[in-house]
């Protein structure tokens, strides 16, 4: 059996109980919208439909798309399980990003938060938004700015954060169908004195439950590139830089074998010689295989100029996506060129030059990297193993 060892945090909070909770963002963990697969985060999207653009791509403060509320209507998010507990976050705040026009006097629009008694509302026009870094309000100037509200401003209104029903609901009382504002980037977060996490979690490709070690079987021996019967999933849980623009996170993998040749699974022979099995790993927001087509069959391009690739993808093509080499710190390692996942999305290579793919789903945001070894010159009765370096560096 080959063991990939490396230590790893398994402790999962619920998105509810995260520090960062993602109300309609691109970039972190939130509300299952429409997601029988999730728990209490399970929400209905409620609104009058012919008002609201839900995906309004033509301007977003982050990733591809903003939330477009027109002229008299409104938008909620509501918690399709009942009233959720949310009272972690009572010396928190709520974040958003909002583009608002000149057009819309501040008083006609608001940011609502509802319990179990009904909605508490602040309007655009109240004092208890705040601009980030200024402590201004609402800027109407009709370009991206960064407001957050004291959660305790909409407790002191009578909010019961035990039982909260909708954590967001969006109004726009004009009537001109022509005025409208967009929206973006809504999470509620606790206070920066809670700490956030960064979970690497190995599970098993057959049932998806958490293990302990990445392993082969014994049917890899003398085979070429396999995949292993494991993968790990990622979960960051942190805010960005909030002035956006400079933002500088991103997650790298590496090994660190202790030596420079040790570029994979190792075993060390007692007169020092070794036999080393090269590992290759890739990076995807879903579970492999999926209905794309994107599977965890490994082939190399003909001529061997574009690497390790997916046999479900045309390596002919613009759509293949190859395994990437892991790389030995040791090694005189550029760490660029092990990013594995950053704020431009998951890292990927496209025919002869870096990609990123961006997270597009509408609940999750926990990647998984999966790891493959060259098992050709594998010899039997020995444990081969790799100490591999997930990390997350924030700047």
């Amino acid at each position: 059996m080959f063991t990939l060892l490396f230590a790893t945090n398994s402790i999962f909070a619920s998105n509810i109980g995260r520090a960062v909770y993602g109300v309609y963002t691109e970039f972190y963990n939130g509300v299952g919208l429409y997601d029988d697969t999730a728990g209490n985060d399970k929400v209905t999207f409620d609104s009058e439909t012919w008002n609201i653009d839900a995906n309004y791509t033509g301007d977003k403060f982050e990733g591809i798309k903003s939330l477009k509320v027109s002229s008299d209507t409104y938008v909620s998010f509501m918690f399709t399980n009942g009233a959720q507990k949310m009272s972690s976050y009572d010396e928190g705040r709520i974040y958003f990003s909002l583009q608002y026009p000149s057009t819309i006097p501040t008083s006609s629009a608001s940011i609502k938060i509802e319990d179990s008694n009904g909605p508490k509302e602040i309007k655009f026009d109240s004092s208890s938004i705040k601009e980030i870094n200024t402590d201004t309000g609402i800027d109407n100037n009709g370009n991206w700015h960064t407001y957050y509200i004291e959660l305790a401003d909409f407790v002191s209104m009578g909010l019961d954060l035990e039982h909260i029903k909708c954590p967001l609901i969006l109004t726009n009382t004009t009537t001109n169908n022509e005025n409208f504002y967009l929206i973006d980037n809504v999470y509620w977060a606790k206070p920066s004195s809670v700490t956030r996490t960064f979970n690497v979690t190995v599970k098993n490709r057959s049932d998806n439950q958490i293990t302990d070690d990445i392993t082969w079987s014994q049917s890899c021996f003398r085979k070429s590139w396999i995949a292993a019967d494991q993968y790990i999933e990622l979960d960051l849980d942190i805010e960005l830089d909030l002035n956006h623009e400079s933002s500088n996170w991103y997650v790298r993998i590496y090994l660190d074998n202790d030596k420079a040749s040790r570029k994979g699974l190792y075993y060390e022979y007692s007169d020092g010689s070794e036999i080393v099995l090269p590992m290759a790993w890739r990076i995807r927001q879903d579970l492999l295989p999926n209905a794309y087509g994107d599977t965890l069959e490994i082939a190399r391009y003909n001529d061997g100029a574009y690497g390790l690739y997916d046999i479900g993808k045309n390596p002919g093509g613009t759509d293949w996506y190859t395994w990437c080499p892991m790389r030995e710190v040791l090694g005189g390692l550029n760490f660029d060129d092990v990013i594995a996942w950053n704020l431009r999305g998951l890292h990927t290579v496209v025919w002869t030059h870096d990609s990123y793919d961006l997270i597009t789903t509408s609940y999750e945001r926990k990647p998984k990297i999966y790891f493959a070894a060259d098992c050709s010159n594998a010899l039997g009765g020995l444990i081969y193993r790799a100490t591999v370096v997930t990390e997350l560096v924030y700047e």
